[in-house]
């Protein structure tokens, strides 16, 4: 049996929980919840904080389920807003919490250290010293960073990769690795329902941010490989992280794709017209999808979004032999080629 969400065929074992998160662009991240009798399990477990927490417990209760009838949580992604609540769900609970492999690894290696080296890498790319300082300060994460360092660490995470199977309830769920949005988000299939949950590899509406943390990388290279794959894939619904259900999969991953394809194209040609360019000024000439009108009316946090995207970009067209960088006191530069 299925009920309608959206004009979108949901499975009845799936329950969405649109839970409020302190973050003004987004508001909410979907939590699923997939139910088995008298026991539960969830598909991300939503942010740090007292209105989430509740929000949570709350739609968990209404079901007519407690937080210790909770078996296992699998966690799309390290983002604050997916992840951040996992430490007091698994001290409530003691359910298996997983992880992908790759963001496993990167959470125990400490996420400040993966801020900074972010921040370090955009100062050698253009950014002021006092903004990146200010990104720093306001970056959701950053904020709560104890959670990372103090508890998030010291969980006893069942890392998966890819071609591996999870149980939840009943059902045995295919682990798809899809790189991009942070090196190791994973996504779950259920494939004989044709039923995809997708994190924010695929997002109704909004295109996930994609960010450069380390040069010898290819984040949106990465992506865009990782939507090819869900392209392929026999999906008949998606179910994003955040926004709506997704009625088909395949072609919403060609759309971003070629969303990706036009941005590369766009931020080639503001490298030709400089002539030379840091990835700080290219970010601030962008056109983004926002409303704010001058690059000193974006918060913080989507300043750092938007520099980390501009630099994935770059060196995707570099890997393409399209432009070179070219370092002069420590700050670099981006020419064209072609």
């Amino acid at each position: 049996m299925i009920f309608l969400e959206s004009e979108v065929q949901v499975p009845k074992w799936v329950s969405r929980i649109k839970v409020p998160i302190p973050i003004e662009s987004l508001k909410f991240v979907n939590v699923y919840l997939i139910q088995e009798s008298n026991a539960f399990s969830l598909v991300d477990a939503g942010m740090y904080s007292i209105r989430s927490f509740h929000e949570l417990i709350n739609r968990i209760t209404s079901i007519g389920l407690r937080i210790n009838d909770l078996e296992s949580v699998v966690v799309t992604h390290f983002h604050v807003d997916h992840i951040t609540l996992s430490p007091i769900l698994y001290e409530l609970s003691g359910a298996d919490f997983y992880l992908g492999l790759k963001d496993e690894s990167a959470l125990r290696r400490g996420f400040d250290r993966f801020i900074g080296k972010a921040l370090r890498l955009y100062k050698r790319h253009g950014v002021p010293q006092g903004e990146a300082n200010e990104i720093s300060r306001y970056h959701p994460a950053m904020r709560i960073i104890d959670v990372y360092d103090n508890y998030l660490r010291e969980m006893p995470w069942i890392p998966l990769a890819e071609r591996s199977e999870v149980e939840l309830g009943n059902k045995r769920f295919k682990v798809i690795h899809v790189p991009g949005h942070t090196p190791g988000q994973i996504n779950l299939f259920y494939e004989e329902e044709g039923v995809l949950f997708t994190g924010d590899h695929i997002l109704d509406r909004i295109t996930p941010q994609i960010t450069l943390m380390d040069e010898r990388e290819d984040p949106l290279g990465d992506y865009m490989n990782s939507l090819e794959k869900v392209s392929m894939m026999n999906a008949r619904i998606a179910l994003p992280g955040h926004g709506e259900p997704i009625v088909n999969p395949s072609k919403r991953a060609k759309e971003l794709i070629e969303h990706h394809k036009q941005r590369l194209n766009e931020i080639l040609e503001y490298v030709k017209k400089k002539g030379e360019a840091t990835a700080y000024e290219l970010a601030k000439v962008v056109r983004w999808r926002t409303n704010y009108s001058s690059w000193e009316e974006y918060p913080y946090p989507e300043r750092f979004f938007a520099i980390g995207e501009t630099l994935s970009h770059l060196r995707r067209l570099e890997l393409e032999n399209k432009i070179e960088k070219r370092e002069c006191a420590n700050i670099v530069k981006w020419v064209p080629l072609v």
